[in-house]
């Protein structure tokens, strides 16, 4: 391997790895926005070296289409937009045009097997954070908690709030102050992994996290993968197939330990199952508790905006981060909040960037979708969940859209990242 592949696949890696962990940050910027600069600065170093910038002929005129509207809608909000609802466009801006540097540098077809590495990365990342996850549980059983102990009170990388609580419960949110981070990433690994040891974990700790957007989610994952199983017929192929000799005792052991935990913590389990139930009982939900509901009126309240809306903001929207806008000054809702984004992708991507770039976004979106799922079924799985998870809460953070134009371009070139190479990442053997 020569010393630039080294290079890009390092830094591919470690970008997966740190982007989904936005409270790990260094001078008050995200690993995410560091990652994508140094990969942008690598790229024009890259660039200047060659002299020039080699363009694939068969580019994503979708995509090309994406980046329009964006821009458009940046302009506007500079234009248009009080200066609260202004606040850090210039930042998002340097964000965005680093994203447009590394998407055209990795999209081409020498290089595009490289973003191989950072699928790798944000798998690793679902593991760590699953992990972390499970000690943030333990911490609450004793009255601590984590995130605030490390990142606030030691390290000192959040000023406010480190975890989020709902009723006085944890929910779970891994490293990161927010739940909805963790949901698309848990998932994530539950989906990408082969190893049943893992999809148990992923499962039973969506079970505990409270997070209803990852509840659901695991529950479609899994019903989605069952289905698919069963007609494929792999489902029989796995209950008939002679078990080893080391299968039979983790067998024999795991019945046991969670036969010798549910007798003896009946009460506690039983108590859970029942928040969990109440959790996800939604019609009852949106009648009682207000997120539920407010969720809920994100979507039923767009007719009326988009009637009280003028011309070009109906076009163009608001501008990146600005979707909580519609609400605020046309609905009054949330009247006298800073500057804020909706809690739902579809009415996020729509406020943000109008019916044009609403449109123009799920028609790239959508027609690599497809492809994708031409490449294995898999897919089908996958971006279902992420579909679904959109509904319930905005989870197409950077990170993730990210991950989804990496997808969407090893498809392109016919790299499959549910069959990468015989050993893969931690706890696979593809």
């Amino acid at each position: 391997m020569d010393k630039k592949k080294a290079v890009y696949r390092t830094a591919l890696l470690l970008f997966g790895i740190l982007a989904p962990m936005p409270i790990i940050s260094l001078f008050s910027i995200t690993m995410y926005v560091w990652c994508i600069m140094l990969l942008g600065m690598i790229a024009l170093v890259e660039w200047v070296n060659q002299g020039g910038v080699e363009f694939d002929k068969q580019c994503d005129r979708a995509f090309a289409a994406v980046i329009a509207t964006w821009m458009i809608s940046y302009l506007i909000c500079t234009v248009r937009m009080p200066i609260k609802w202004r606040s850090g466009i210039g930042k998002s801006f340097v964000q965005l045009c680093f994203l447009i540097i590394v998407y055209i540098f990795f999209s081409q077809r020498k290089k595009v097997q490289e973003l191989i590495y950072y699928v790798k990365g944000v798998y690793i990342s679902s593991i760590i954070q699953m992990v972390w996850g499970y000690a943030q549980i333990l911490f609450d059983a004793i009255g601590q908690d984590l995130n605030t102990i490390v990142f606030r009170d030691t390290f000192h990388m959040v000023e406010e709030f480190a975890t989020q609580y709902q009723f006085g419960r944890l929910k779970v949110s891994g490293l990161c102050w927010n739940a909805g981070n963790f949901a698309p990433l848990i998932t994530f690994g539950y989906i990408y992994t082969k190893s049943i040891y893992f999809k148990v974990a992923f499962f039973l700790l969506g079970f505990l996290s409270g997070s209803r957007t990852l509840i659901f989610g695991l529950f479609v994952s899994a019903a989605i993968e069952l289905a698919v199983t069963v007609v494929t017929g792999e489902f029989k192929t796995a209950i008939t197939k002679k078990k080893t000799k080391k299968e039979k005792v983790f067998l024999a052991v795991a019945i046991t330990a969670i036969a010798v935990v549910f007798v003896t913590n009946m009460d506690t389990i039983l108590r859970k199952v029942m928040e969990v139930a109440d959790l996800l009982d939604i019609m009852n939900r949106v009648k009682t508790e207000g997120s539920a509901s407010t969720h809920l009126y994100y979507l039923t309240s767009i007719p009326e905006i988009t009637l009280k809306n003028d011309f070009i903001s109906n076009l163009f929207g608001y501008g990146p981060g600005c979707s909580g806008y519609a609400q605020s000054e046309l609905m009054n809702f949330y009247a006298d909040s800073d500057k804020w984004s909706i809690e739902c992708d579809y009415a996020n991507q729509l406020w943000s960037y109008g019916y044009v770039g609403f449109v123009v976004y799920y028609y790239w979106y959508l027609k690599n979708l497809v492809k994708t799922i031409k490449l294995d079924k898999k897919y089908v799985m996958l971006f279902t969940v992420f579909l679904f998870e959109g509904l319930l809460y905005n989870i197409t953070f950077n990170w993730m859209l990210f991950l989804i134009i990496s997808i969407f371009l090893l498809a392109k070139s016919r790299i499959n990242i549910f069959k990468l190479d015989r050993v893969c990442c931690i706890g696979d053997k593809r």
